[in-house]
């Protein structure tokens, strides 16, 4: 059975972008979205909470679904002034945790401008200790700097890519790109069998192929 992994993309409207005329819950839906799809890609059951919700109707849904791994996303703010890189924080230092949290963590943080954070214990989230899943809490860039926003806003899909790629890390799973997936060989072998002196034993073998759940494209009716 494949992993569930539940994505929870902050619910905070309220935090406006310093550019964009956007804000945090909108840019991490976006980045959820794209996660969803490469995560789903990979070969995991996704479930995306609904923009908006609430965080806790949220953990319920999660817990209630039975998820393996619980990822919130957010996008960070401080003075205005300062590109944050990422901060990823985990329930304790219990193994797992500390497994998917740095997994997550060194996919996530090469691709920002920023300047990293090491991984951090906070028990005192809701989104942390609430959930029974693993779960590992992303807070990227700073979006209260012109070039924090303007990064998040453009990068969303490498962002949820790099999600994936930590995801597939933790669970030993081979990511699969979108160049690989749209690439991968659909051709199809076409097979002819032979001629029959009785029609009855044409027929026969034709009723046999369809039965084998052979699509129409490679069956022909019979024919003199």
């Amino acid at each position: 059975m494949s992993k569930k992994i539940y994505l929870s993309p902050s619910n905070q409207i309220n935090n406006l972008y310093a550019v964009g005329n956007t804000n945090e819950c909108e840019q991490c839906n976006r980045i959820a979205e794209y996660a969803k799809k490469a995560l789903q890609r990979c070969g995991f059951e996704v479930k995306k909470a609904l923009p908006g919700q609430n965080m806790n109707t949220s953990i319920k849904e999660s817990n209630n679904w039975g998820a393996d791994l619980h990822i919130p996303i957010h996008t960070n703010a401080f003075n205005a002034q300062t590109l944050g890189g990422t901060l990823v924080m985990i329930y304790s230092n219990a193994t797992k945790n500390k497994k998917a949290g740095s997994a997550i963590l060194d996919a996530v943080a090469p691709i920002f401008p920023g300047s990293d954070y090491s991984l951090r214990v906070n028990s005192g989230l809701a989104e942390l200790n609430s959930t029974k899943a693993i779960a590992v809490y992303l807070e990227v860039e700073f979006h209260d700097t012109k070039d924090g926003a303007n990064w998040i806003i453009n990068n969303v899909k490498a962002i949820g890519e790099a999600i994936c790629k930590g995801v597939c890390e933790f669970y030993a799973v081979g990511y699969i790109s979108e160049s690989t997936s749209n690439t991968a060989d659909t051709t199809s072998y076409r097979v002819q069998v032979g001629a029959f002196k009785e029609k009855k034993n044409a027929e026969n073998c034709l009723q046999k192929a369809k039965t084998a759940g052979f699509t129409d494209a490679f069956i022909k009716e019979v024919q003199p």
